[in-house]
């Protein structure tokens, strides 16, 4: 399906595209304090294993392999693997239901797609974050638990980006 949309009047641009999350997730990782305390805690976490293999060195002693291998293993875990297998999730969940349309304007913004519908007010995503490829509404709470993709490539032409952009300075706040 091809990716298009339209700008009518009133301020109102239209999107349609296939969902991809992986950008997504990142500028909710980034935005998120949830994300940065676990990423803080996993590196506590490694910092203390390595410390482990450090202080036998300290001793004169040959440290063991383990607490690096467990450091190791850990960063990985949820450096790599986490954001992978959640982006993987959300993707799946996205596919199923196809194409979105969705319809940004002065009152919110409507996403339906072959899974149902829903309208956003401007309360119920009150910041964005901008990637290079998409626009990301964030909810409010501390964890930014919900979120709502608006890739880009939705829009046909710059003036159609630059009008979602426009709606969403005039409404909500960027991260």
């Amino acid at each position: 399906m091809e990716d298009r949309a339209e700008t009518t009047e009133g301020e109102c641009v239209g999107l349609e595209y296939q969902e991809d999350m992986r950008q997504a997730l990142r500028a909710r990782a980034k935005a998120s304090g949830r994300v940065r305390r676990i990423r803080q805690v996993a590196l506590t976490g490694a910092a203390v294993f390595v410390g482990a293999s450090v202080v036998p060195l300290a001793k004169g002693e040959v440290p063991g392999a383990q607490p690096l291998v467990i450091a190791g293993v850990l960063v990985v875990l949820l450096f790599v693997v986490q954001p992978w297998l959640t982006a993987r999730q959300f993707h799946k969940i996205a596919s199923r239901h196809g194409a979105y349309h969705v319809e940004v304007d002065d009152f919110g913004v409507a996403v339906s797609n072959a899974g149902g519908s829903s309208r956003l007010n401007w309360t119920a995503a009150p910041y964005y974050a901008e990637t290079p490829d998409t626009f990301v509404l964030l909810s409010g709470d501390k964890d930014l638990s919900c979120l709502t993709v608006l890739p880009k490539r939705g829009v046909r032409g710059p003036e159609g980006v630059d009008g979602v952009r426009t709606l969403l300075d005039r409404h909500i706040r960027r991260l």
